[in-house]
């Protein structure tokens, strides 16, 4: 807290920037310091009181700007709606304004209006449409997306047009980037193709929808609007090539991306980092690590270094592929490159070294990241806790966790996960519940793997009613979803206890649960009815009906996939209703009716 002599000080101050009648270039500077105290802002209030009605206009903006930022923007509002002389209201100070204001986004609008009712010689611009838009964007559609876009569309179709302003790429690329990012991405389409309509041709408000439609896999329609934009003469961009790579790559279409970066190189766009980096990234979640060396290796050669991210991209590919001396290899290539490793890269190479249990290398590296001043992060800790149970040494396994709380790191969900699992592999069931009930005592929801290894440390012990406890309370809380391994883990406790009954009754409960059985799931159930008995046959051959009925035949298909390996010839009832209802599929059915076309084609 500042003394009274100082606060004067800086309020005189105030008062004679105010009587100048120059700019000064550090006058901004000298507001944004000045603000970020509230003793600061008691002295401003006084100020306000005892600014003169001739002070300089120029003073106006740069005062609305630096209390915008200030603990108290309101004070900002006040002023703007209350400005010293009306030619202090300025379109800098407007703008400033409708960006930084701490106003419900649904009384933007309002506040719009009133300001251009308030000044009339304040004649709105098409920025000042955009700010208005961006902000409502910005605060309003991760909450509630139907309002935003209510509200984008009334100022699009309503304001816009009063005062005679044409919306540009950035007024529709603003809305259409909202509307995507919120799942509205047939609004957005019908958006853009209003902009067409309108005369605006901008690949900024197209890339957005693209990304929308790739990340949720709609490759098709993707294509046609990548094509609309071709045929409306839109320029594409390297933006734009970015988000086709990095969609097509998502959805595992490795060729149509490679075709699309060769026409990239054609018409004359040099990849850069960005569009390597989506390349690369693509290509190692499609598991083709060796295509995405390649790729980077080709960066090399063109005079492009890799960057970080390429390099971890690489990296962890290759130790999540089991390939960890390839990874160690990329590794010394990087750092002859004089490529610093950073905290990501330094984690993914010890995670791959800790999960093949090499953990002297492990350490080593871990030693050297220390020794690099590269702090350790709540991941890295895990890796390295994860590796020492793969060996069976849980004592250094628990000494690295306490080390971790020891530094500051705060556990998460996975690590807690990592240390249950651990320390239920070893038998040690009674400290895995102790640190389930800490980490419920930190307000940590447990994710599916802590929640199986927690159910399957009961069910191995014995304790079958503890672990459908647990499931249920799985269940009940919502904090993570049942999979598949926790039904088989649940359903073989049941069946080891010779409780065939409750055994039957969670597999419904998992059909009805949408969570498709696997071939562990028939296994486990053969191990109790046999195999060579017809009961084995009969119990198959009904799951197969009831996974057609649900119309599940991805599932059904693994099941006569089982049923044929251990050699039971499904009735031709069986085979009649599941090819039937695959067939009935319109995939299907467009192959089959494509195919009759080609061989009919005159």
């Amino acid at each position: 807290m500042a003394s009274p002599r100082v606060r004067r000080s800086a309020a005189k101050a105030l008062i004679r920037i105010a009587k100048s009648s120059t700019d000064s270039p550090s006058l901004k500077a000298m507001f944004s310091k000045s603000f970020r105290r509230r003793w600061a802002l008691a002295s401003f209030t006084r100020f306000l009181r005892r600014l003169p009605h001739d002070a300089s206009p120029h003073i106006f903006p740069h005062l609305v700007a630096a209390l915008a930022r200030s603990p108290r923007p309101i004070l900002a509002l006040r002023l703007f709606l209350s400005p010293p002389t009306p030619a202090a209201t300025t379109h800098h100070s407007f703008n400033s304004a409708l960006v930084r204001f701490p106003l419900p986004p649904h009384l933007l609008p309002a506040f719009f209006s009133h300001s251009l009712r308030r000044f009339p010689g304040l004649t709105p611009t098409l920025l000042s449409f955009n700010l208005l838009l961006k902000c409502i964007s910005s605060s309003l559609v991760p909450r509630n997306p139907s309002i935003y876009l209510a509200t984008a569309l009334r100022i699009l179709h309503d304001a816009i047009p009063v005062w005679n302003l044409a919306p540009d790429k950035f007024t529709y690329s603003t809305v259409v980037s909202a509307l995507s990012d919120a799942g509205h991405v047939e609004d957005a389409v019908a958006l853009v193709h209003e902009m067409v309509v309108d005369g605006v041709v901008a690949a900024e408000a197209f890339n957005p929808v693209l990304r929308a439609m790739l990340r949720a896999g709609d490759v098709n329609g993707a294509a046609k609007l990548f094509r609309f934009m071709q045929l409306k003469g839109c320029t594409l961009t390297a933006a734009t090539y970015n988000v086709l790579l990095h969609g097509l790559l998502l959805c595992s279409k490795v060729k149509a991306a490679m075709g699309i970066m060769r026409r990239m190189e054609n018409e004359g766009i040099v990849p850069g980092l960005m569009t390597y980096g989506a390349v690369v990234d693509g290509l190692v979640k499609c598991g083709r690590v060796e295509d995405a060396w390649k790729v980077a290796e080709e960066m090399g050669n063109k005079g492009l270094p890799p960057s970080e991210f390429v390099f971890s991209a690489v990296i962890t590919g290759f130790c999540r592929s089991g390939e960890v001396d390839r990874a160690l290899r990329v590794w010394e290539t990087m750092v002859a490159a004089t490529v610093r490793p950073n905290i990501v890269l330094y984690s993914a190479m010890i995670d791959g070294l800790a999960r093949c249990g090499r953990m002297t290398e492990g350490e080593m590296l871990f030693d050297e990241m220390v020794d690099a001043k590269c702090v350790p992060n709540v991941m890295t800790y895990s890796s390295m806790i994860r590796g020492y149970f793969q060996i069976g040494d849980s004592s250094r396994a628990l000494s690295t966790w306490e080390e971790m709380l020891r530094v500051g790191c705060v556990p998460t969900a996975i690590s807690y996960s990592i240390l249950i699992t651990g320390m239920c592999n070893v038998g040690r069931l009674k400290d895995a519940m102790m640190v389930w009930k800490h980490m419920l005592s930190r307000g940590c929801a447990p994710d599916t793997i802590a929640y199986t290894s927690m159910i399957k440390g009961l069910c191995m012990s014995g304790m079958v009613d503890g672990g459908l406890r647990l499931f249920n309370d799985m269940l009940a809380k919502g904090d993570a979803k049942p999979d598949a391994i926790i039904y088989n883990v649940v359903l073989d406790g049941l069946i080891r206890t010779n409780n065939l009954a409750r055994a039957m009754d969670m597999l419904n409960q998992m059909l009805d649960q949408r969570c498709d059985p696997d071939a562990v799931t028939c296994n486990i159930f053969l191990r109790e009815v046999g195999v060579a008995e017809a009961k084995g046959r009969e119990f198959l051959e009904g799951l197969v009906m009831r996974l057609c009925n649900r119309e599940r035949y991805r599932a059904a298909g693994d099941v006569l996939m089982v049923m044929l390996a251990k050699y039971i010839v499904p009735e031709a009832a069986i085979w009649h209703t599941f090819v039937r209802g695959v067939c009935q599929t319109k995939r299907v059915r467009k192959v089959v009716d494509n195919c009759w076309d080609e061989i009919w084609k005159p």
